[in-house]
């Protein structure tokens, strides 16, 4: 019996390696042709309209082809000069002169530019002082202009390009040095750290903001992954450290918020969620239950996933789908599915907020808790003839041990049954921890975490990175940092906020297509 549960772990560990790394192929590491080939598919599996059979012949008649329309693109004129010899009359030998002009369209991009911006100060003489004042000197006053930093090179937009390009797009600092380079320009990495870094003073109030909403929301999402930093006081630079991050459910305004603690230590949420009290949706990891005047509700597609782990270890034969690892699956899966379908119906049926989410609420309790209820006595009636599955037999006592949680779903609508829009959001920063590997201090994977924050909730809420820092960034200095009124105006998902900072929607982009 032990060694066969020693077997498989053995194959559960190995499953789980193949796979992780079949994932970050597909995932993180695209080849040169993905894109393409994946394009194609959809204009093959697109194309094809309406099927006409004559006779024997089969004919697939098509859409016309579908372009896109750049009118909301300036417009360079370019005018031909004609070439010696073309004006010049085949015919009769005389000369020719233009009577129109035919036109040709072209999509012109060009690299960014870099330039030194010499901003000259005004600095005000009082003549009057000087005539008449004893001493004969005048009075100097020089125009107040409050620039981002005062012994810095560094712009607003600089500092604006260097955020987007790290903690939006994944380049490293030594990756950004080098693409200056190729600009004949050489700003060092070192430069780019201090400064965003030294930004902090302007960010954190921004950061501290955004979690005094969050604290104040009905329900919260939590998760955590690893990161590793290099000098840290106490601890190796091969240890281990964690970013957590929180977000708002999907019934609230976007707010995602990192935070970056050298342990997974309970401690960590605890600090963070002082004060709040709601519900709290996360995995089933115990630290999360020193968390105080919370509701744990746990993810239920972390739990479907891991009957799916079970499975795939099954020989590959008849009795596999007929096995309790496929019926778990298929009956886990029927209740998510009622889940989802319970929320559509809700949605064509009602367009006010309050009356869908007691739609919804009234739907659960009625249908999906007693469905759930059947489903944990299935479990539990299949529990002792799979004692002897290591994987099958984890899997079956996590959901029993955690059924309160699991089951939190089925009693408010604004709960969702699972926590996949937090792993969603911690997903940016795996990408770019693959890439960037490290950070060399704490205060550069402090500053990180409050600027992946800024980043995430922009694009949450449809905001472009970098128009939005480049915004913060020209108002910032002028502005008093205590003052949260005022400052509530640049936040992510503010209201205030110049339109131009917005990303295309899609209904802007389905406008921009003509067929």
């Amino acid at each position: 019996m032990e060694l066969a549960i020693e077997k498989e772990k053995y194959k559960q560990v190995v499953a789980a390696k193949y796979q992780s790394q079949k994932n970050q192929i597909a995932l993180d590491m695209p080849t040169l042709f993905d894109d393409i080939e994946e394009e194609a598919s959809k204009v093959e599996d697109s194309e094809i309209e309406e099927v006409i059979t004559v006779g024997e012949h089969t004919r697939v008649r098509r859409p016309k082809e579908q372009h896109l329309s750049y009118d909301h693109l300036p417009k360079v004129d370019e005018y031909l000069s004609v070439p010696e010899g073309e004006d010049i009359c085949e015919k009769c030998g005389s000369k020719m002169h233009i009577k129109k002009h035919q036109t040709k369209e072209e999509l012109v991009y060009e690299p960014a530019r870099l330039f030194v911006r010499v901003t000259h100060i005004p600095v005000l003489e009082c003549e009057n002082c000087q005539i008449y004042s004893e001493e004969g000197k005048s009075t100097y006053h020089t125009v107040t202009h409050h620039f981002l930093f005062d012994r810095s090179i560094c712009s607003p937009e600089l500092l604006a390009y260097i955020i987007d390009m790290k903690y939006n797009n994944g380049l490293p600092l030594y990756t950004i040095e080098k693409i200056f380079q190729r600009d004949h320009t050489i700003i060092p990495r070192q430069n780019m750290s201090n400064w965003v870094i030294g930004s902090m003073k302007y960010l954190e109030p921004f950061y501290n903001l955004m979690k005094e909403d969050l604290l104040r929301m009905k329900l919260i999402h939590a998760d955590e992954t690893t990161t590793q930093v290099l000098n840290e006081e106490g601890k190796p630079g091969t240890s281990t450290s964690y970013m957590w991050v929180y977000r708002s459910n999907k019934h609230e305004v976007p707010i995602v918020l990192y935070d970056y603690h050298s342990t997974r230590s309970g401690d960590c949420p605890k600090e963070f969620l002082k004060g709040y009290s709601g519900y709290l949706e996360s995995d089933a990891y115990d630290g999360y239950n020193k968390v105080e005047n919370v509701i744990r509700c746990l993810c239920n597609v972390h739990a479907l996933r891991k009957f799916k782990d079970s499975y795939k270890l099954l020989p590959n034969n008849k009795e596999r789908k007929t096995s309790d690892e496929a019926k778990a699956i298929q009956k886990y899966d029927e209740i998510i599915h009622h889940s989802n379908l319970i929320d559509e119906k809700a949605a064509e049926k009602y367009s006010n907020p309050e009356k869908r989410m007691e739609y919804i609420t009234k739907r659960r309790k009625e249908e999906l808790k007693p469905k759930f209820e059947k489903f944990l006595s299935y479990l539990e009636e299949i529990e002792p003839r799979n004692k002897g599955k290591y994987s099958m037999s984890k899997a079956i006592q996590y959901v029993l041990n955690n059924k309160e949680g699991l089951m939190e779903f089925t009693n408010d609508a604004i709960i969702p049954h699972d926590n996949t829009s937090c792993e969603r959001s911690i997903r940016p920063f795996v990408v770019i921890r693959n890439r960037c590997k490290f950070s060399v201090s704490v205060h550069g994977a402090q500053a990180s975490a409050m600027i992946y924050s800024l980043v995430i909730s922009c694009i949450e809420n449809k905001q472009n990175p970098y128009m939005y820092f480049t915004h913060l960034f020209e108002n910032l200095p002028k502005l008093d940092l205590t003052n949260k009124e005022e400052l509530r105006k640049y936040l992510p998902y503010s209201r205030e906020l110049p339109s131009y900072i917005r990303t295309l929607s899609k209904s802007v982009k389905k406008a921009h297509q003509i067929i």
